[in-house]
């Protein structure tokens, strides 16, 4: 899933070595950033000046909280990595962000910036169409808890009605950002995929050459105009040497003798054999 290194870029300059795999970027980015949710919300429940939910219930919510820190670190993989994962954990951390403020009476408070650490979590979408669509649904639940503040209130100021459309602006920012930072990402893969097919071409093109080479220092061929002797058929050499044609051959080239007699010399030689 592309995200999970787009956000250890954005939040660290240099990432530490045991995040170069995606796979551990991953998990990284969705343990650090659930893990500050979980304390801001944590937080809430237990300094929220008033309490709705009784203290059983508000401790079971932060144990709930806290142990879903452990539960990411040892999922699978393939589960982090899944298209649903990313999309799930935003709409219930929407849901539990939105029922704690709510429950906290807090409706107009600063802590609707919760929701922004939502959204760089729905920055591991696999798409910019699914992280806007998520958006859409984490500032319709935040529209929805400024209309309960009213009903209770009877008091709303234009800067909370701001905050809806200003979180949409930041989510679409972020998802655009994220969106070059994967296809920039994207490009640069496939020219290290490109640069790397041509230096194995070039790896096999140069072995190709070196067999080739090789199997011309094993060939001897015998080409030009030999001097030979009219009578013994001897070779004479670029050294002056004269050599038995056999044995010269057979030093310049693959070639071999095996001894035998032809028939007009078996005549000569074996007049009777012959026949």
């Amino acid at each position: 899933m592309p995200g999970a290194d787009v956000i250890v870029e954005v939040l660290f300059k240099d990432p530490p070595k045991s995040l170069a795999s995606p796979s551990a970027a991953l998990r990284f980015g969705f343990v650090l950033l659930q893990s500050l949710l979980a304390i801001v919300l944590s937080y809430q429940l237990l300094f929220s000046e008033e309490k709705v939910l009784p203290q059983e219930v508000e401790q079971l919510l932060i144990v709930g909280l806290l142990l879903l820190i452990p539960v990411l670190m040892s999922l699978p993989t393939r589960v982090l990595e899944s298209d649903w994962f990313a999309s799930g954990l935003v709409l219930g951390d929407t849901a539990l962000t939105t029922s704690i403020i709510y429950l906290s009476g807090n409706n107009s408070s600063e802590l609707y910036i919760t929701y922004f650490l939502v959204i760089l979590i729905a920055a591991f979408s696999t798409s910019l169409k699914q992280l806007i669509g998520l958006s859409v649904i984490l500032c319709a639940a935040y529209g929805v808890l400024l209309a309960l503040g009213v009903k209770e209130s009877g008091s709303l100021s234009e800067s909370h009605l701001l905050r809806i459309p200003m979180l949409f602006i930041m989510a679409t920012f972020y998802g655009v950002f994220a969106e070059k930072v994967r296809r920039e990402r994207h490009s640069k893969v496939e020219l290290i995929d490109y640069v790397a097919a041509l230096k194995q071409a070039e790896k096999e093109r140069e072995s190709l050459i070196r067999q080739l080479q090789d199997a011309l220092t094993k060939v001897k061929v015998l080409q030009g105009i030999l001097p030979i002797c009219a009578r013994c058929k001897k070779i004479r050499d670029g050294k002056g040497d004269w050599h038995a044609m056999e044995s010269y051959i057979r030093e310049h080239s693959d070639a071999d003798f095996t001894h035998g007699v032809c028939p007009e010399c078996l005549n000569k030689l074996y007049p009777g054999y012959s026949e």
